[in-house]
């Protein structure tokens, strides 16, 4: 072989692990699990979303997110409306099925997209207000205590505790719905859906329909959220703080009834009516008057010094 033709072939050699070396450059083993898009909106990275996901459902500050897939979900409608991805799992809720945010959150979301408002009137009996954005005209929603009633809102303990709130809630997320769909895109808000204005539909396959079981369980849910919705109504037209009578309850089940009772449990650190006993709140709504009376009694044994609380138990008819 010739010299010239031997030096050619090293070239042609060395050119080809040079390219290799360039095709095998390492790519970066860890990407950024969120990004900054056209310097204003950090987003999650696709490839990464169930990486950040796991880090914040693991963090155990969002207690209400139950998994990872419904991290991600939530993530991503967040991303969709606006809302980054911690705010996301701290302001949306999947509540029947539905995806809802607090009011404040629509609120704030149509502020930012120039959406102007003026509140012409807001009382317990009525509320309006007045919308406006560039290159619309102008929209005034109006919410009154009527439009409460045919809702059935006016026997929900939430409203009976905060009229003139629901009424201005009721009203921004019409008026928002109404004059800017673009930016609700079919939300609604959580006070809405909590206080059982959506119906919820569902529609499932043969193969996917509950069996006899999940039935049964979930009309007993379903009764017990009634009692409960009665106990807390009539404790609200009393005046009785929800709060403070489940205090109450926590030690009378225990000390205050002739067996033990599960009226209230602890669910995220709080005592709630969900995690009682299903006859025992039946019960204690069947004798809600001596246990409102029994309250009263508590209410102003806790007000006492230490030294002059009766130390003898009152077991009662529960």
């Amino acid at each position: 072989m010739k010299k010239g033709a031997k030096t050619l072939n090293k070239k042609k050699i060395t050119k080809r692990r040079n390219l290799s070396s360039k095709s095998e450059k390492p790519q970066p083993a860890n990407l950024p699990a969120i990004r900054l898009e056209d310097n204003k909106a950090i987003v999650p990275d696709v490839s990464n979303l169930e990486r950040l996901a796991k880090i914040l459902h693991q963090s155990g500050l969002f207690p209400d997110v139950k998994n990872v897939a419904e991290a991600i979900t939530k993530i991503e409608y967040g991303r969709e409306i606006g809302v980054l991805p911690v705010q996301s799992l701290s302001t949306i809720w999947i509540i029947k099925g539905i995806p809802c945010v607090k009011t404040q959150v629509m609120i704030a979301l149509a502020l930012s997209k120039g959406i102007k408002f003026k509140i012409l009137k807001s009382d317990e009996t009525i509320c309006q207000i007045e919308f406006s954005r560039k290159d619309f005209e102008p929209h005034i929603e109006t919410f009154t205590i009527d439009d409460a009633k045919k809702l059935k809102y006016t026997d929900k303990t939430a409203y009976i505790q905060q009229p003139k709130i629901m009424n201005r809630y009721r009203c921004f997320s019409n008026g928002l719905r109404i004059y800017a769909p673009d930016l609700t895109l079919g939300l609604y808000s959580k006070e809405e859906i909590e206080i059982g204005d959506i119906i919820d539909v569902h529609v499932q396959d043969e193969a996917q329909t509950d069996k006899p079981e999940d039935e049964k369980q979930k009309a007993l849910d379903k009764e017990k959220e009634e009692i409960i919705d009665d106990i807390k109504y009539k404790l609200a037209k009393q005046g009785i703080e929800v709060k403070e009578f489940k205090k109450f309850l926590e030690v009378f089940q225990n000390e205050g009834t002739k067996e033990t009772r599960e009226f209230v449990g602890y669910m995220f650190g709080n005592l709630s009516f969900t995690k009682g006993n299903l006859d025992h709140l039946k019960l204690l709504l069947a004798n809600l008057v001596y246990a409102v009376d029994q309250f009263r009694k508590w209410e102003k044994e806790q007000k006492k010094p230490i030294e002059d609380k009766p130390k003898v138990k009152d077991q009662g008819q529960l």
